[in-house]
């Protein structure tokens, strides 16, 4: 789990792209040495790479992070996001939710209000928390399911998502960027989260900050192609109108929403 500083130290460097150990210790008060032991720490999660005299920002990585360490990083985000998102999605509305932290988030915060929803997933960790809630209908589709992070995916699930037509469609992805749309490190999952975007009469991506401007291996659309992005306040209002002027709106959700 990484340290409020080193959240930092990634939006800054991803906006800078590089910058060196003195400049970094200046910046946040602190000595070369804590800084160099926050780089190692940043280095093992692939987020950024040292290099002679400083740091730069890795923005393209092939592998994917694991499950684990995914849920536990930026927590107090993805609870304030699925909080935001949560008041977006009305009553009787249909929805689709891929397998990911943010999205489970949601699901949580779904399961405890007092709605009539339908939901397709290819989670069953999301199923399992919506089925808590009588007045949610649950579609689980079918497919292989992956050990890594417990997701069905496959020509199976791709197939059964085809059966539906939402109202929103949200996914969870691994990195967005203007220049190169939403990405995913695992193929598989690229191809059901593209599936469920195609399904969805409203396309909207929930996503920290940390997610802008990175890009995994295996695109599943450009950015044009989704209406709307949920966040956190880390990001930048510079980052924001960027998006805003390709007519994709940005909602950030405020740290006053950070509580379950």
């Amino acid at each position: 789990m990484h340290s409020k500083r080193q959240n930092e130290m990634i939006r800054y460097l991803s906006e800078t792209r590089f910058a060196r150990i003195e400049q970094l210790a200046e910046l946040y008060h602190v000595s070369m040495e804590t800084i160099r032991r926050d780089l190692l720490e940043l280095e093992k999660d692939s987020a950024v790479k040292r290099v002679r005299g400083g740091v730069v920002y890795n923005s393209l990585r092939a592998q994917e992070v694991e499950y684990e360490k995914r849920m536990e990083n930026n927590q107090i985000e993805k609870h304030a996001i699925a909080k935001l998102a949560a008041g977006y999605i009305n009553d009787g509305d249909a929805i689709v939710l891929n397998n990911g932290t943010a999205t489970l988030e949601l699901a949580r915060r779904l399961a405890e209000m007092r709605k009539q929803l339908t939901v397709v997933t290819n989670s069953p960790n999301i199923a399992l928390v919506l089925n808590e809630n009588k007045g949610i209908s649950v579609y689980l589709t079918s497919g292989y399911l992956r050990k890594h992070n417990k997701s069905l995916v496959g020509s199976l699930c791709s197939d059964c998502l085809d059966n539906f037509k939402v109202d929103k469609a949200f996914v969870n992805i691994d990195g967005i960027s203007i220049e190169d749309g939403v990405t995913q490190y695992n193929t598989e999952e690229a191809a059901v989260v593209r599936k469920m975007l195609d399904i969805g009469h409203t396309k909207i991506v929930l996503c920290e900050y940390s997610k802008f401007n990175e890009v995994a291996f295996n695109r599943v659309c450009p950015a044009e192609y989704i209406d709307c992005i949920f966040t956190d306040w880390n990001i930048s209002p510079k980052e924001v109108k960027s998006w805003g002027d390709i007519n994709i709106k940005v909602m950030v959700a405020p740290e006053s929403v950070n509580s379950k």
